[in-house]
């Protein structure tokens, strides 16, 4: 004869295996949910510090080509300065007419 107790309890442990075992898949879901919105705000950060890192980048070779030009510039205007600056030859010259 078998004993009710030990049948009732072995269903009963059946039916919690059951329910475990469909909690775990159902949990195992949400994680996989969990991993996919983790990629997917990991590669937004990331592209978004891509741009970023990108916009500053072009602000400074825009700033350094603008400086480029501006030292041009200058050495362009320091060299027309010099070029029209009386030589020493000219002064000795102009200073030895004004002796005589």
């Amino acid at each position: 004869m078998t004993d009710i107790r030990s049948v009732s309890s072995s269903s009963s442990t059946t039916s919690k295996n059951v329910n475990h075992a469909a909690n775990s898949n159902s949990s195992a879901i949400p994680d996989i949910d969990n991993m996919n919105n983790l990629t997917t705000y990991v590669n937004t950060a990331f592209r978004q510090m891509e741009e970023k890192f990108m916009a500053a980048s072009d602000q400074v070779m825009n700033r350094m080509n603008e400086l480029g030009r501006r030292i041009d510039t200058l050495e362009t205007s320091i060299t027309d300065i010099i070029s029209h600056l009386p030589t020493e030859e000219s002064n000795s010259t102009t200073q030895q007419q004004t002796k005589s």
